[in-house]
This record gives structure tokens, C-alpha cells and sequence, in this order.
């Protein structure tokens, strides 16, 4: 802002304070002593002074406005000159700018990004990140332990059904052939009864009896074979069945362990297996990745930033970090027309709020005139504030 402007803004507001203070002084007067102002109408001094108000209101709305005119005023000037720029200085100032766009490219990418852990996650693996690699391995370690034991007890199980279903089938067995052996005994018995009656009774040899005996002999001997090897496989089944039940429980006790050791982990860590947990740690590695190179984004901006500054500055811009944001108009076309545009728009919605509210002080400052020589010695001082109101209304070369 140039010494000018700067003057011109100090003696708005002494202005704006000295007309507030004379239009105090006329609204708080409690006019005794004046023949003539106390025959007045207090409608007509009522008038006269919320009149004085609105305008000293209005004046000071249209210092913020006719500021803001300026500010935008200034930027379309700068538009001019950078727009007017040719040759090597030109091409320095896209340079930079191209370069400038795609750091913050770069960093709005990283700032939009959607990260697959939470912050919690991302925390606890920042507190742990020297012992993950070695967790994560454990887990693994004890993941395949509990499959294989679980194996292990699967196949337990099934070789324990197994050996019952030999143990029960040789029970049924061994009841059987004490059903046989005993059917055997009777019919044996009575072919022995009667093959020696009727060797006696028709004086047969004795081959007959000796067939009957050989028979016997034979089944006999086939039961108690089989009556043993039932015995055999009974005492086998309860043997391994014993062993496999004293494995099922060694077993066991590791399955509870590599258990207890994968659910305290997975819990821990909030995931339900190595799986997930190794994908939460690359994804905390791939952050940290990002971050750093986030880091030297933000740094790399901070340099390209201070470099377009100084260069606009040398260009005697209005303001030169503006045009931080930008950075893309100066060197795509389209960019800067659309900048262009809304500058302008923005100028001529102020230059419209300008002249609205000159257009009603000045139909305000006509209505005082009406009634101002009827104020009596006070209308001096109501005249002194319409003056200044337009002396502080005209400054600007807006009028």
C-alpha cells in the first residue's frame, strides 16, 4: 500500500471519529435554553439526527468497501504485469510456478490420501517398529505349529476310532465264538452219543467216531485260535488307544500354547492373523515412506515459494504472495482468464455497493438539507457533519 493510500485511510477514521463525536454532541443536546428549538417538532430533530447516523454508518461501510475495491483493483493491475512479462524473466517465473504447482500437486495427493490403518495402528506400530519383523515371524512360527498340531490331533482322533472300532469288533467277536463254541459242544456231543450207539448197536468200527472226534477238534482248535487273536487284538487296541491318548494330551498342551501365543498376538495387534498383521506393517512402512517424502515435498515448496515471491517483488507487485495460490494462472491461460473474471465480478459487485450507498447519503444529505436551518444554532454542527461526510466520501477518485 502505497504512503498515499495509507494517509488516506488515517484520515478517514479521524474524520469518521470526529463525525461520530459532533453527531453525539447533537443527539445527546437536550436543547434548553432556545426558544426557538424547544417550538421545534421533535419529530423533525428526531429525523435529523438518525439521518446524521445512517450516514456516518454508511460512510463507515463504504471505507470497507472502497478499500476492497482498491485491494481488487491492485490484483487485476498485477495481472497486467505479469501478464505483460516476456523473454528470460518470463520464463524463469513459469518455471518456477510449473514447478511449484506440482510440489502442492504433490502434497494435496498425499494430504487427500486414504490410509488403509488408523492412526491407533499407525501409532502402536511407530512404538514397536524395531520388534514387529520379529513378531510377525513368531506368529507365523506359532500359526504353523497350531496347523500341524492340529493335524496331529485330527489324525490322533481318527487312528483312536480306529483302534476302538478293532477292539469293539474283536469283543463281538470273542462273544460270538463263545456262542459257537458252546452250539459246537452240544452237536459234537450228541454226533459222538449216537455215532457210538449205532456202532455198538450195528458193531460198526470205529472210523465214524474218530471223524466225529477229528471234527471236533478241528472247530474246537479254530475257536480258541481265534479266541486268542481276539484276546491279541484287544490288549493291542487298549495299549495304542492308552499311548494315543497320553500323545493326545502332550498334544494338546501345545495346541493351548500356540493358541493362547497366536490369540494374544492377534489381539494385541488387532488383526486375525500374520496375514493381517504383515499387511498393517507394510502399510506403516509405506506411510512412513510417504511422510518422509512429504517432508521433502513441504521443503522443496518452502524454497519454490520464497523464489516466486522474490521474483514478482522485483515486478513491484501490490502483492506478491497472492499469487502462492496462484501458481497454476501463471502459466495455464485458461487459469488466468478465469482469475481475471472473478476479479472483475468482484469489482463490479463493489463498484455497484459504491454507488448504492453514495446514491442514499446523497438522498439522505438532501433530506437534512430540508430541515437543517430549522435546527436552530445546532444546525452549524449538522452541516459541519454533512461536509465532512462528503469530504470523506469523495477522497478515493471513485466518485
Amino acid at each position: 500500500m502505497s504512503i498515499f493510500s495509507r494517509w488516506i485511510r488515517k484520515h478517514k477514521k479521524r474524520n469518521g471519529r470526529n463525525i461520530h463525536r459532533e453527531y453525539m454532541e447533537v443527539q445527546d443536546d437536550d436543547y434548553s435554553g432556545d426558544e426557538e428549538l424547544l417550538k421545534e417538532p421533535i419529530s423533525i430533530r428526531n429525523h435529523v439526527v438518525s439521518l446524521c447516523e445512517q450516514m456516518i454508518d454508511i460512510s463507515r461501510e463504504l471505507d470497507d468497501v472502497r478499500h476492497e475495491y482498491d485491494k481488487v483493483t491492485a490484483y487485476l493491475n498485477d495481472i497486467q504485469i505479469v501478464e505483460g512479462l516476456g523473454g528470460e524473466q518470463r520464463k524463469q517465473l513459469e518455471d518456477v510456478a510449473t514447478q511449484l504447482s506440482k510440489l502442492v500437486a504433490t502434497r494435496n495427493n498425499y494430504l487427500n490420501a486414504e490410509h488403509k490403518i488408523s492412526d491407533e495402528t499407525f501409532k502402536q506400530m511407530e512404538e514397536m517398529e524395531a520388534e514387529i519383523p520379529d513378531i510377525i515371524r513368531r506368529l507365523k512360527v506359532n500359526e504353523a505349529d497350531l496347523e500341524t498340531v492340529k493335524h496331529d490331533l485330527n489324525y490322533l482322533a481318527g487312528e483312536k476310532v480306529e483302534w476302538s472300532v478293532i477292539r469293539h469288533e474283536s469283543e463281538e467277536e470273542l462273544k460270538y465264538l463263545r456262542k459257537l463254541s458252546i452250539v459246537l459242544l452240544f452237536i459234537f456231543g450228541g454226533l459222538a452219543i449216537l455215532v457210538s450207539l449205532l456202532s455198538i448197536t450195528f458193531e460198526w468200527d470205529l472210523l465214524p467216531l474218530f471223524v466225529v472226534a477229528l471234527l471236533a477238534t478241528l472247530a474246537a482248535s479254530y475257536i480258541i485260535l481265534r479266541n486268542q487273536e481276539c484276546n491279541k487284538e484287544i490288549r493291542k487296541s487298549e495299549v495304542n488307544q492308552n499311548y494315543i491318548i497320553s500323545l493326545e494330551n502332550r498334544i494338546k498342551i501345545k495346541y493351548v500354547n500356540a493358541k493362547n501365543a497366536v490369540d494374544y498376538t492377534c489381539k494385541r495387534f488387532n488383526v486375525i492373523n500374520s496375514k493381517a498383521l504383515t499387511y498393517h506393517y507394510e502399510q506403516y512402512i509405506e506411510i512412513c515412506k510417504e511422510r518422509e517424502k512429504f517432508k521433502q515435498t513441504n521443503e522443496d515448496l518452502e524454497y519454490m515459494k520464497n523464489r516466486l515471491v522474490r521474483i514478482l517483488r522485483s515486478m513491484n507487485l501490490y502483492d506478491a504472495r497472492i499469487w502462492l495460490n496462484y501458481a497454476d494462472a501463471i502459466v495455464n491461460k485458461n487459469e488466468m482468464v478465469e482469475l481475471k473474471h472473478e476479479l472483475f465480478e468482484r469489482r463490479k459487485f463493489l463498484r455497484g455497493r459504491i454507488d448504492y450507498n453514495l446514491n442514499a447519503i446523497s438522498k439522505m444529505r438532501n433530506d437534512v438539507n430540508l430541515y437543517v436551518d430549522k435546527m436552530g444554532d445546532k444546525s452549524v454542527q449538522v452541516r459541519a457533519i454533512i461536509d465532512k461526510v462528503d469530504e470523506l466520501n469523495k477522497g478515493l477518485g471513485l466518485l
